[in-house]
């Protein structure tokens, strides 16, 4: 099983639930927050205008890059206890837990309880089915990126200037790989392969959508499939795939073959740029580049800015990272039917776990600092009336990321994963 340590790691929880505590003091306030018929001017309201979860933030400077971190990173940690509800429910129900069980979880009112309850559901049907068929699980988790553009409008934001130039100031891809847009030529480091969206010189590993001719493919044509080709392919195969020549995009192009055309993947030489457009990749650029993203590790550097804004400003594009689907096959030796009913049913749900879990690990890794950056002095520039609405969102927030965490654990644990 690939990646199996990352899906064991837990956030600091014990130093969330201290952090959380003291905020929680501030809470006590004696103000007034939102309610029906407050007025925008009203000192004594907070509204929606001044602050709420998930929205955008007019005020600048670090306060306001705070607000923008609590609203991001609340919004997506509760919608996470949401998505993993549901995704747990689909297994309890279609794994025949039994109605009054499904009934008493439906029934609790606090979420991250009836999340926990439905979890605990899935996880014990899981047990059950699991003891009378074996059952493995093959996956890749999900690659997040995060946006080197938005944290540089954060960091900007930070130091109070109008930018923060990412190219004088070019962060880092810690673990990961650092796209960027080249309008030259890219080229792999110390000789390895790089991800390439443009032309690549050498062999390309994964899409090719080809110029004039096609393209010698082994695998999945979207176009025109031929017989022909080096390896002397028959055309269209029984299962669809194409051995031959693909004229339009073949996923996987033949073994040494080179891309005629744009390729879509690993490419073991340069990718160039055309007169027409840069190319995406993750290796040395030898021209001007724009840093575009940070897949699959974490985004550091660039602007230098105060510690405690950095934080926030790292909360808050780490939620709003883009987390592509894992890829999963469930696969089941047994009974066929109950078997096949199991996979169907995890199939069904486990993706939804799988990519919570992958978002999830990185809000969890940077809880902590940012529930403790969180203070009424950084709130000081807020109304008065929102700094207990703000505290409160931030602990909710570091409680919701917790268990959910915590829970996609449990569920991916029972399943060997």
């Amino acid at each position: 099983m690939s990646n199996k340590t990352s899906w064991l790691k837990k956030p600091n929880s014990s130093k969330m639930r201290l952090t959380t505590t003291g905020l929680s003091m501030l809470g006590l306030l004696g103000v007034a927050v939102a309610a029906p018929g407050c007025s925008e001017d009203n000192p004594l309201c907070c509204n929606e205008g001044d602050f709420q979860v998930g929205g955008t933030i007019e005020l600048e400077g670090t306060s306001g890059v705070a607000l923008q971190a609590v609203a991001d990173f609340s919004a997506i940690a509760s919608a996470s206890v949401d998505d993993l509800t549901t995704a747990c429910r689909g297994i309890a129900e279609g794994l025949d837990a039994s109605p009054e069980d499904r009934a008493a979880a439906e029934a609790i009112e606090d979420k991250r309880e009836r999340m926990n309850a439905y979890c605990n559901l899935a996880v014990d049907q899981i047990g059950v089915f699991t003891a009378m068929v074996s059952v493995s699980v093959d996956f890749q988790p999900p690659q997040c990126s995060a946006s080197v553009s938005a944290k540089a409008n954060c960091q900007a934001k930070c130091s109070g200037s109008a930018s923060c130039d990412i190219k004088a100031n070019p962060p880092t891809c810690e673990g990961g790989r650092l796209e960027v847009a080249c309008s030259g030529s890219c080229t792999a480091e110390a000789g390895a392969t790089l991800n390439c969206t443009g032309s690549c010189t050498g062999n390309c590993s994964g899409k090719c959508t080809a110029d004039a001719g096609g393209v010698e493919c082994a695998g999945k044509c979207e176009g025109t499939c031929t017989a022909g080709g080096m390896a002397g392919g028959t055309g269209i195969q029984a299962d669809g795939t194409c051995e031959g020549i693909c004229e339009g995009t073949c996923e996987v192009t033949a073994p040494n073959v080179q891309c005629s055309g744009t390729c879509e993947g690993s490419c073991d030489a340069s990718c160039e740029a055309t007169a027409n457009a840069s190319v995406t990749c993750d290796g040395s650029c030898d021209a001007d580049f724009e840093p575009l993203r940070c897949e699959g590790g974490t985004l550091e550097g660039g602007c230098e800015v105060e510690a405690s804004c950095e934080a926030n400003c790292d909360a808050s594009v780490s939620a709003k990272a883009e987390c592509t689907p894992p890829q999963l096959t469930v696969n089941v030796t047994g009974d066929a039917n109950i078997g096949g009913k199991l996979k169907a049913v995890l199939e069904a749900n486990l993706g939804a776990v799988a990519s919570l879990r992958g978002r999830l690990e990185g809000m969890a890794a940077l809880s902590g600092t940012f529930v403790g950056n969180i203070n009424a002095d950084l709130l000081s520039d807020i109304k008065v009336a929102c700094i207990p609405v703000v505290i409160q969102a931030v602990g909710e927030a570091g409680q919701d990321v917790t268990a959910a965490f915590s829970a996609t654990g449990s569920v991916a644990g029972s399943l060997g994963m």
